[in-house]
């Protein structure tokens, strides 16, 4: 039973007779009309101190509204959550997937471009979480499948020039888990508290607005849940991943299906332990290279006999998260757990698919590939795809629904923005809805609707979709079968500078910053 349930359960619900017990004082007669009455006017006066459903914490400038509702607890979610949060703005999260899952790790991580580290860091203050979360991109050995050396990248100066926490790579376990503290919904082992404002294991099913404002905006957004109940908010963030429930009920008469990017995949986690073969390895390369004091990442380029991709980082302390991609024109079967967040529809490999996937690579010549998938075991790898939308030109909102992240614009991670997109969707549009309800005292739904049309900003979605279009593009190149392809690709890393791989990995994070600052000018307009 939470806080707010025991408190007015001791208030409204124990009888006289059982409080005085607990002070030893003699029992009131419960049938005395007198007492009764007495009785009655002070726990209607409690009731209406304590249930005052959109009332803000006090000192808050808010003006009263509904919560906003929040689907999905990744980053994306959980970054909108606590930007509210900071400005007393009330919400309530519902989370597919049960507690004990939200941050299971799945060997799943992401690149961590500026814009979003800024946000996080400066914006937010994770700047401890984040020494937790992300480790700095130091060095890059790059080789082949066949077991040859391609380039090796030195980061250290380019990742000083970018300023801040520079470019990295984070755990999405770690990552949540750290957002998840900030929000206070965690107990001092780290496990999640439900109830609140957030509850875990309820699908939001769809959605429909409630009443009409004079000028035809809407009053109020109903949200429809799995479990047979229904829950008013001021405005829906849907943040709930590639298979959005709420985007499905957005377009339900627009065509609006998915499109394979043409890659099958598999990633896992693996703990290196100290002296393991995999460790030697590791080891061996780094003295060889000459990177014995920084954090080095691998990348292991395709060729003619292997047209395959895969890469490696250390995101925590000897464990490492791994991704193996080929070309497969076939789309690979959907899964039971197509609604799993966390393995984005993927599913858990068996023993007899980690030894098809052992035999595949078993004939190239790098050991690091070797070594990472049969040393992993079947239950740490999950098996999926590249998706993401055929359609790039439809809208981000509906009244007062937002499509944030992958229910927006998902993709395939060749880019790595994906979760930098995620992230900066959460907080623009947060930031946008906070300041239009601070400057607008009535905080009428339709100054909530206009925030969110400005959220969905025309030049946003096409420097979105660029972004898709071309990390489809590089998906093709990295798994391709065509030896020019092949030796372009191994000639361009080779002889390209640090800072040429650096600008072009965060080639991506140019539309967040562009949609960070469009943002922030439209926020003086508005309090000037």
């Amino acid at each position: 039973m939470d806080r707010w349930h025991s408190t007015t359960y001791w208030l409204l619900m124990r009888p006289p007779y059982l409080q005085q017990q607990q002070t030893n004082l003699p029992p009131c007669r419960w049938d005395e009309r007198e007492g009764f009455l007495l009785y009655l006017w002070e726990r209607l006066l409690l009731l209406q101190i304590l249930w005052r459903p959109h009332e803000q914490p006090v000192g808050s400038t808010m003006p009263p509204i509904h919560p906003v509702i929040i689907v999905g607890a990744g980053p994306c979610g959980l970054v909108a959550a606590l930007t509210l949060k900071k400005a007393d703005v009330p919400f309530v999260i519902y989370e597919r997937a049960s507690a004990s899952k939200v941050c299971s790790n799945a060997g799943s991580g992401f690149d961590m471009a500026p814009t979003a580290l800024k946000i996080l860091e400066e914006e937010l203050g994770l700047s401890g979480g984040l020494d937790k979360a992300m480790q700095k991109y130091e060095y890059m050995q790059v080789s082949d499948m066949d077991g040859k050396h391609v380039k090796t990248f030195r980061l250290q100066e380019m990742n000083k020039k970018l300023g801040g926490r520079g470019f990295g790579f984070a755990s999405r376990s770690i990552m949540q888990h750290v957002l998840l503290d900030a929000l206070g919904v965690t107990d001092e082992d780290g496990n999640i508290v439900e109830g609140g404002i957030l509850h875990c294991g309820i699908t939001v099913t769809g959605y429909e607005h409630k009443g009409r404002n004079a000028d035809g905006t809407y009053e109020l957004v109903n949200v429809q849940l799995d479990n047979g109940t229904t829950v008013d908010g001021s405005a829906l963030f849907a943040c709930d991943g590639i298979h959005s429930r709420v985007r499905k009920c957005m377009f339900k008469d627009v065509g609006d299906s998915m499109n394979y990017c043409g890659q099958e995949v598999w990633w896992g986690k693996t703990l290196v332990e100290p002296d393991s073969s995999i460790y030697q390895e590791l080891k061996r390369i780094q003295q060889e290279r000459n990177m014995d004091d920084g954090n080095v990442s691998y990348m292991v380029m395709g060729t003619k006999r292997n047209p395959h991709i895969f890469f490696t980082c250390e995101v925590s302390e000897n464990l490492h998260n791994w991704i193996f991609a080929k070309d497969n024109k076939k789309a690979p079967r959907a899964s039971a757990n197509a609604n799993d967040s966390t393995r984005r529809g993927g599913k858990i490999i068996d023993e007899e698919k980690h030894r098809e996937l052992a035999d595949l690579i078993s004939k190239n010549g790098n050991e690091v590939v070797k070594l990472f998938i049969n040393e992993t075991p079947p239950e740490d790898i999950t098996y999926s795809g590249f998706f993401d939308r055929s359609n790039q030109k439809l809208g981000y909102v509906d009244g007062l629904v937002a499509l944030l992240g992958d229910a927006a614009h998902p993709q395939s991670p060749m880019m790595g923005q994906g979760a930098n997109m995620a992230i900066v969707d959460g907080y623009v549009a947060a930031t946008r809805l906070i300041a239009t309800v601070k400057k607008n005292e009535d905080s009428e739904s339709r100054h909530i609707q206009q925030a969110l049309v400005d959220f969905d900003s025309k030049i946003r979605r096409k420097q979105n979709s660029a972004v898709v279009l071309k990390a489809r593009k590089y998906g093709t190149w990295t798994v391709s079968k065509n030896r020019f392809t092949i030796w372009a690709m191994q000639t361009a890393t080779k002889y390209m500078p640090p800072s040429a791989l650096i600008k072009e990995l965060t080639s991506g994070d140019k539309s967040n910053k562009l949609f960070l600052d469009a943002m922030k000018r439209d926020l003086e307009k508005l309090r000037s």
